[in-house]
């Protein structure tokens, strides 16, 4: 009995080690794109040769099909700092390269980790530079706010995007839209919502007023003297 023990201990042991040398090995391969997405900012051009050279390292994330959170973080944040960083209007073919590269990645980190808001939202943005199209807009930006529906993380993202978004997609996506509308015009400081809305679309401002006018009246009151409502 004390034999049979002593192997069980032993095979658990030898298991625990082995888990523990393949999230070593795992955390050493990727530890140079890691430090590259937290500690890289700004511009120029060594920064930037460093970024493009990194993006390639951030591909072969979602070819080895790696899925642990902190290496999908690094690798979908390189090549969107890599995608950032290009100019299509001055260097197209290399931009298409990396557009290609960052939807790659960050489809991968959806698959991986689809109860991640952020992942639907980068690749919402993505392929609204490849192309808008309004049903995928909506669903991508749907799925985002289900996910991370108040947090003001998200809700900064989420309006980066919602202002770009044009007519076609913000009607497809008016439920989302509109429940993100309601978080902020009902919950964030005033200041805040004028930092969020500031140069909304037409379309855009018709959403806002709409909800706006379903807010309690002193909420309402307290917005509008602020001043931080655009101008309908």
């Amino acid at each position: 009995m004390k034999l049979l023990s002593g192997a069980l201990v032993l095979i658990a042991a030898t298991l625990v080690f082995a888990v523990a040398a393949n999230e070593l090995a795992r955390t050493l391969r990727y530890v140079d794109l890691v430090y590259v997405n937290e500690k890289f900012e700004g511009r120029g051009e060594r920064a930037n040769s460093i970024i493009h050279e990194y993006a390639s390292v951030a591909e072969k994330v979602s070819m080895r099909g790696e899925c642990r959170s902190d290496i999908l973080d690094a690798a979908v944040g390189v090549v969107l700092a890599d995608l950032d960083r290009l100019n299509p209007d001055t260097d197209y073919e290399r931009w298409v390269e990396s557009a290609a590269r960052a939807q790659n990645v960050v489809e991968h980190a959806v698959r991986c980790a689809p109860f991640v808001s952020d992942y639907s939202l980068r690749l919402a943005m993505i392929k609204r530079a490849a192309g808008e199209e309004a049903s995928q807009q909506a669903t991508l930006m749907s799925r985002a706010v289900e996910l991370d529906p108040a947090s003001m993380r998200g809700l900064r993202s989420r309006f980066a995007q919602w202002r770009k978004l044009d007519a076609a997609s913000l009607k497809a996506a008016e439920p989302a839209l509109t429940r993100d509308l309601t978080t902020l015009l009902g919950y964030a400081s005033p200041a805040t919502v004028r930092e969020l809305l500031k140069q909304p679309s037409p379309t855009l401002s018709s959403y806002i007023f709409s909800v706006t006018m379903h807010l309690p009246e002193e909420r309402r009151q307290r917005l509008e003297r602020w001043k931080v409502l655009p101008k309908t």
